[in-house]
């Protein structure tokens, strides 16, 4: 008997159930025990489970545990600005922090997805989530243990396929080979390279952000830079840019048609949870649909930690996103111009893929 060929939409579907999982349990149980300002913790915890999808269990065990913690730290350190007070200069300066410790973390683990974007909107939104010094504890617990879970359901195939795999192999997604991962590429110009494309347009972005008079949320800007710039060794063109901001567009007319309906916690949390499996589904097929979900997911989550007039929330998120963009663009300008002078490719628009 002929063993069916494996499916490529079971490939699809068994990741996004795990990271629509992740973060939807966590959601759900803030709303259920009355605490729902801390929702964007929770969601940033569940991102977790999305590093090392397709690895074998034991290189992804340490891929998603570092993930989770770094997830963890970059939280924290946006909580430790926030009872601060959230000044400027501390919030680029951790900022910068960030950047140069994502980047480089997520590529010595040869990470999926390689983009610092996760690390930096946890720590940017948890420096203006409100919180009193007496908060931190139960905000400790929250973080921790949403990690935790995030990583028991990274790992949950492994018990899944031990079971049920020698009865129907053919459900199950074949795993890719295991990387080989080496802190040599910390060493690298390339690296160091794609390190400070990321610190200078983030700042650019931010500064840019900031000065403009009757916009708010500048954070925008910098996590549109940092998910449309490219990894160590790929390739920057100017449809990702392009992508975002059509998908941004798309994505925050429908979450602010859901917002202007003044939906429950609850529905928030059926939001939250339908938007990342689809956003999973679709990441990888085509950028500006993933963002037709992930978009209302964010704003959603957010609005619950910070609500504001969904008009309000609309303007600033289309604006930022197209600054962010448009300083993407101008980077890659920049970028080619100096290949072009010097005759070899910057490390993080080479042709060549590394992760």
């Amino acid at each position: 008997m002929t063993t069916p060929a494996h499916s490529t939409r079971t490939i699809n579907l068994e990741g996004a159930a795990r990271a629509a999982i992740a973060g939807g349990a966590p959601l759900a149980l803030l709303i259920a025990l009355g605490v729902p300002g801390y929702a964007a913790f929770a969601m940033f915890a569940g991102f977790t489970a999305i590093f090392g999808a397709t690895e074998p269990y034991r290189q992804r065990a340490v891929t998603t545990g570092v993930a989770g913690v770094l997830q963890a730290l970059c939280m924290f350190a946006g909580i430790g600005v926030g009872l601060l007070g959230s000044p400027l200069w501390l919030q680029a300066v951790g900022l910068v922090v960030v950047l140069v410790v994502a980047v480089c973390t997520l590529s010595a683990l040869r990470a999926i997805p390689a983009q610092p974007i996760f690390p930096v909107f946890a720590f940017v939104v948890s420096a203006l989530v409100p919180m009193r010094p007496a908060d931190v504890p139960l905000v400790t617990t929250i973080i921790v243990c949403s990690v935790a879970w995030a990583w028991l359901v990274a790992m949950s195939g492994a018990v899944l396929r031990r079971v049920f795999h020698p009865h129907a192999p053919h459900r199950f997604r074949p795993l890719a080979d295991r990387k080989h991962r080496s802190l040599a590429v910390l060493r690298t110009p390339a690296l160091w390279e794609t390190v400070a494309l990321n610190i200078v347009g983030s700042l650019v972005a931010g500064a840019v952000a900031e000065s403009i008079p009757g916009l708010g949320h500048p954070y925008w800007a910098v996590i549109a830079v940092v998910s449309t710039l490219p990894a160590i060794r790929q390739r920057h063109t100017v449809v990702r840019a392009g992508q975002r901001v059509v998908g941004t567009i798309g994505g925050t007319v429908i979450a602010v048609g859901i917002l202007l309906l003044e939906p429950s916690a609850w529905w928030i949390v059926v939001l939250a949870v339908v938007g990342q499996f689809f956003a999973e589904i679709f990441v990888a097929r085509n950028y500006a649909v993933c963002l037709l979900f992930l978009t209302p997911l964010a704003l959603a989550v957010s609005w619950l930690s910070l609500p504001e007039a969904p008009q309000l929330l609309a303007l600033d998120r289309v604006a930022q996103t197209v600054l962010g963009a448009v300083v993407s663009v101008g980077l890659l300008l920049v970028g080619r111009a100096i290949e072009r002078r010097r005759g070899r490719a910057l490390g993080a628009t080479s042709a060549i893929r590394t992760v």
